[in-house]
């Protein structure tokens, strides 16, 4: 059984003798307990996951890690922005609701700092040892291998989105130098170099659906090293040109979009009370420590829920749509979802809808708001008006005088869309939108594309931060 007890040091420990500990949040693969003739698999010899039998055990310990790290990180991230806002007792999330986001001793992002550098390692220690098995013949299911590499990717980019450095050379014993702030857009290419392998493998096998997962992510990574660039460093011509046009990307977007089984096509981490919660339902719907943010929905009366939220009669959405004037369904439909899963509410990584934002932000890219706009009404064919109202969503004209400019448009459809995903604060910084709890003077209104740093967590621990190696 996964237990979420013991934080593992900041040097990317995921110590092997609880790789197989860290069970698959989705049922991928036989437990473990099957696979090696152990009676406690949580202390398991490191030479016994040199065996090919633990191939899938090791894909799932990382997919596990990742998950977990995600739906940490993922709660002060979306502090950060305008998507959640304090309102408990600890005055760590007052900091990062504020914009105060490079404190190394932040008890929340030191907290997610190790698992993230967890899911880190995990993945590569899976890639690693699967490629080994595979280079000798002796990997049966080469997808696990692929799926490694897909965990992988997700976590190069957490990383990436998240952070100013990382220390990404680290093993669970070794420590290693951080990359260095100007050199984080290695993470992205990791990224790519991952999906690219996995994509691979998945053609091989011809498994269409690890190969959409892994194609929408690299798309993901793509257009995200775009954006990191234009922030890093970050000045007025960012705001003037905040637009993302990467070939590549669209590429890989388009190739997604044929790929998908379903036209609303989702990749998700999926959590049980049989396996683990996650960090931000834990925070949001259960502690109350945040809860959704003003500009977003209303609270009740003790400004704690949603008011009226559950998954019965929804929630009160205070954003509107642009066009209908009706509280926004996309807001609707997550919020209610994430409100009725409390702890356990299934969290999206990557979208088909994602894959049509990208490709609308290509064409207004190119002045072509018309193009913009086909993209962006096939996300709105999506949604219904509301819960008793079953006419979609009214299409986006450019050419309307009474609809909004396609930029706005575009930044609506990316905030509704991309809701509680981990994009927020990269479109505030580049599209000059502040959050609504930042005052004047805070680290993110006076240097816009501040993100977490190195925790006190890993500097204590690292030989090279601390120049004593």
């Amino acid at each position: 059984m996964f237990t979420n007890s013991t934080s593992p040091t900041p040097r990317g420990w995921g110590g092997c003798k609880r790789l197989l500990s860290t069970v698959s949040l989705v049922v991928l693969g036989t437990g473990c307990s099957s696979l090696l003739d152990v009676k406690n698999p949580n202390n398991v010899n490191e030479g016994d996951l040199n065996n090919p039998a633990v191939a899938a055990a090791l894909a799932n310990g990382a997919l596990s890690a990742t998950a977990r790290a995600w739906s940490n990180v993922l709660t002060p991230y979306s502090e950060a922005t305008d998507e959640l806002t304090w309102i408990g007792s600890r005055d760590a999330w007052s900091d990062l609701d504020q914009g105060y986001l490079t404190g190394i001793t932040n008890e929340f992002v030191d907290a997610a700092f190790p698992q993230v550098a967890q899911a880190r390692w995990l993945s590569d220690e899976a890639i690693k040892r699967l490629r080994a098995f595979d280079s000798a013949g002796t990997l049966q299911n080469r997808g696990n291998l692929a799926r490694s590499y897909l965990y992988g990717a997700i976590a190069y980019v957490t990383i990436g989105d998240m952070f100013n450095d990382f220390p990404i050379g680290s093993d669970h014993q070794v420590a290693a130098p951080p990359l260095g702030p100007a050199n984080m857009a290695q993470v992205y290419d990791t990224a790519i170099a991952y999906t690219t392998r996995g994509i691979a493998i998945a053609q091989a096998s011809s498994d269409r659906s690890l190969e959409l997962s892994l194609t929408a992510m690299r798309a993901r990574a793509r257009h995200a090293k775009v954006v990191w660039q234009k922030l890093n460093p970050f000045s007025a011509a960012t705001i003037a040109n905040p637009l993302v046009d990467d070939a590549a990307a669209v590429a890989d977007a388009n190739a997604a979009l044929a790929l998908r089984p379903t036209p609303d096509w989702k990749y998700q981490f999926n959590y049980s009370s049989g396996t683990i919660g996650t960090g931000i339902g834990f925070e949001v719907n259960q502690r109350l420590e945040s809860r959704l943010g003003d500009l977003y929905i209303v609270p009740t009366s003790d400004n704690k829920r949603v008011l009226g939220c559950d998954s019965t009669i929804g929630c009160q959405i205070r954003l509107t749509d642009p066009i209908d004037a009706v509280p926004d369904p996309v807001l609707w439909n997550t919020i209610t979802d994430f409100v009725a899963g409390v702890q356990y509410g299934a969290l999206t990584v990557v979208s088909a809808r994602e894959m049509y934002l990208i490709l609308a932000e290509s064409r207004l890219a190119q002045n072509d708001s018309v193009g913009a706009a086909t993209f962006l009404n096939n996300i709105r064919l999506f949604n219904r008006k509301s819960a008793t109202d079953t006419t979609k969503l009214t299409p986006y004209d450019p050419n309307n005088p009474a609809h909004p400019r396609a930029l706005a448009m575009l930044q609506h459809e990316r905030r509704v869309n991309l809701f509680l995903q981990g994009r927020r604060l990269a479109d505030e910084y580049r599209f000059g939108v502040p959050a609504d709890k930042w005052p004047a003077n805070a680290e993110a209104v006076l240097q816009p594309g501040t993100v977490f740093p190195i925790t006190n967590i890993e500097i204590l621990a690292n030989c090279h931060i601390q120049q004593t190696c």
